[in-house]
């Protein structure tokens, strides 16, 4: 975990605040935070606490996908209503 403080700290430094590599920085801490607290408030194991992480990170990727088609759907859909208006 402190490597990735120290990784965000160096972007910050360097006046790189927002950006891929930013994001990827503050999404490594709020992982291990999550951990630490599935670990110490929760009483879960390591692997439980990384298993469960994993498992919420999936079902975000899963839901992230499954946006995409209906963006598309509603992007066909106003393309089709503004050709039969014109």
């Amino acid at each position: 975990m402190e490597s990735w403080r120290a990784r965000l700290g160096v972007l910050a430094s360097r006046g790189e605040t927002s950006g891929p590599r930013v994001d990827e920085a503050r999404a490594a801490l709020t992982w291990h935070r999550n951990r630490k607290l599935l670990i110490e408030e929760i009483g879960l194991t390591a692997v439980a606490a990384e298993a469960l992480l994993d498992a919420i990170a999936a079902n975000d990727v899963l839901d992230k996908a499954a946006e995409v088609p209906a963006e598309a759907e509603a992007d066909a859909s106003s393309a089709s209503t503004a050709q039969a208006a014109s």
